[in-house]
């Protein structure tokens, strides 16, 4: 069963560099070609895109995920025929980064909210077509993410759903697989972003080592990661040619859409294009290479589609703002006291003011103003939020005794970018005001904006002193990796040990080695107006779909082969 669940989990991960390598020929990115990591995320929005077109018309069932993967290992193998001994090597080396990565794969407890709403979101996906109204019917179904479209595509025979987390996971894989090719294979890469891209290293695999805690958020930081790496390329290397730099604009304005289609707070991140265009030269080359049409039309698709998978689930363009919804308007539609709840019900959560535990009273006043702050601090600050600075401190510490003779040495290389620096700082401050104006969670865009913020100054200063080109510091850097990818190993292997020594009798041990624990819950099926739905009183898990938590005055209809759900 083990080795079943790595080879096909292997050719499910290689049809997406298929899809990476026709996008990248479609919108002619030939700089994404050097980067099998790169080529994988391109892969990865490409079926995002893909998939939301089809989910209008069918489900993605075996049929659909059979002849999409299929397809994707037939345009891979075309793509290698025509470069053959190169593709071969970045196929070999993935291959291994795979292989020492899948322990994590191995999941037994899942994350908290996954039988809560990102299990039964992604079977919705997978066992229907689109639906009107399917926020009526769970609080879940009213979170639109194109993560659970793309775990969607995981459904394939035998493993059913027990391969959705393959899509966390592969995001993990070609973030590591990016890192190392970007700082030991590429030569034009500047100092300053190498660095940056090695405690982006350190904190995913120390940090981020459990594929079960990503849930829908480390994903889509992961992508804003590596478009901080593009933006901070674009802004310090100032030896790039303009055909780079227009590749490298194109990628950071897919990177930042992508993220924003997993989860829409993260658009704080792309007022650093704005800072881009401030210190481009060429803004014709800028505005040139945004307007090309077939570019144009793959950036604005996902956006176009987020928005409407929004509506459709819940009437609103970008649930919860109220102001975005037609809640009189369409039957189905949540009502406007609905969203005004949940919005608030939302900011509250992310302020420390509701958790799974805790509510307190006049949250409308609570959230006013500063209110929130004292409160905050105490329950979020001091624990999640200082836990998170103490590991970056102690990554930056390490990379301090690993480099101590160069950064306490009096040598100071060339280094004349102190204007960028203070802009590129400046503009990470507003993010951070911003984030925690808004949403002061980590999980809600948060871990990125903070370890930049912490990290960065040391980041410029440890440029300036280390230069990365170097064998003795590819050499240490080497280290660092493999230290850090040792405590990926131990943990992993340290909770795998526990999760398989759970009494049988107790919930998330490996009952199915290795597949994921699923509760088995009760349901009942029955018929309004001819339409079949499941009825659970709880979570819905793996429950068939359409699973509905509470009938209430539920109305369902039918209009030209589409589902309508309303509860008015």
């Amino acid at each position: 069963m083990l080795l079943l669940f790595f080879l096909v989990s292997l050719l499910m991960t290689f049809s997406i560099f298929g899809y990476g390598l026709f996008l990248t020929r479609i919108i002619n990115l030939s700089h994404s070609d050097y980067n099998f990591g790169l080529l994988g995320f391109i892969g990865l929005f490409c079926l995002s895109i893909i998939s939301s077109y089809t989910h209008i018309f069918f489900p993605h069932n075996y049929i659909h995920n059979l002849f999409l993967h299929s397809l994707g290992l037939i345009l891979l193998i075309i793509f290698i025929k025509n470069d053959q001994i190169k593709f071969q090597k970045d196929l070999k080396f993935f291959l291994l980064i795979f292989s020492l990565l899948f322990i994590a794969l191995l999941i037994s407890k899942t994350n908290e909210d996954y039988p809560y709403y990102h299990l039964p979101n992604s079977l919705q996906f997978a066992q229907q077509k689109l639906q009107f109204g399917i926020g009526n019917l769970n609080h879940g179904f009213k979170h639109i993410s194109s993560l659970f479209m793309l775990q969607s595509l995981n459904y394939v025979p035998f493993f059913n759903h027990y391969l959705f987390n393959l899509t966390n996971f592969v995001f993990l894989v070609f973030f590591i697989l990016f890192i190392i090719k970007e700082i030991f294979f590429r030569q034009s890469i500047s100092n300053i972003s190498k660095i940056l891209l090695a405690f982006f290293f350190v904190l995913l695999l120390v940090k981020f080592s459990r594929i079960a805690e990503y849930g829908s958020d480390i994903a889509g930081q992961i992508l804003i990661a590596v478009y901080l790496f593009l933006v901070v390329e674009a802004i310090f290397n100032h030896n790039l040619n303009l055909n780079i730099k227009s590749n490298n604009l194109k990628l950071s304005l897919i990177f930042i859409v992508f993220a924003i289609t997993t989860k829409f707070i993260l658009v704080i991140y792309s007022i650093y294009l704005l800072l881009i265009f401030f210190l481009t030269k060429n803004k014709k080359l800028f505005l040139y290479d945004i307007f090309e049409i077939k570019y144009l039309l793959i950036i604005l698709l996902p956006i176009i589609f987020l928005f409407f998978f929004n509506f459709t689930s819940t009437g609103c363009i970008l649930y919860p703002l109220e102001m975005t919804c037609f809640s009189e308007a369409f039957s189905w539609s949540l009502p406007k006291d609905v969203v005004s709840y949940l919005n608030l019900h939302y900011e509250a959560w992310s302020k420390g003011g509701k958790g799974p535990n805790l509510e307190l009273q006049n949250l409308d006043i609570y959230i006013n103003s500063l209110n929130w702050v004292p409160h905050w601090i105490s329950v979020y600050f001091f624990n999640k939020v200082s836990d998170y600075i103490l590991v970056i401190f102690a990554i930056i510490i390490i990379f301090i005794i690993f480099f101590a003779k160069e950064i306490f040495s009096k040598k100071i290389f060339s280094f004349q970018d102190k204007k960028e620096f203070s802009l590129f700082f400046i503009f990470t401050i507003l993010v951070l005001i911003i984030w925690f104006f808004n949403f002061p969670s980590l999980r809600y865009a948060g871990y990125i904006v903070v370890f930049i913020f912490l990290i960065f100054p040391f980041v410029y200063l440890i440029s300036t002193k280390v230069d990365l080109k170097d064998k003795l510091t590819l050499k240490k850097i080497s280290v660092i990796f493999l230290i850090s990818y040792s405590v990926f190993i131990l943990k992993n292997t340290n909770r795998i040990y526990n999760e398989i020594n759970i009494p049988a009798s107790e919930h998330h041990n490996f009952k199915n080695f290795p597949l994921y624990w699923v509760e088995d819950k009760k349901y009942q099926e029955i018929f309004i107006n001819g339409h079949k739905i499941y009825i659970t009183d709880h979570k819905c898990w793996d429950i068939p779909s359409t699973c509905v938590r509470a009938i209430g005055s539920l109305k369902i209809s039918k209009y030209k082969n589409y589902i309508f759900y309303s509860k008015r």
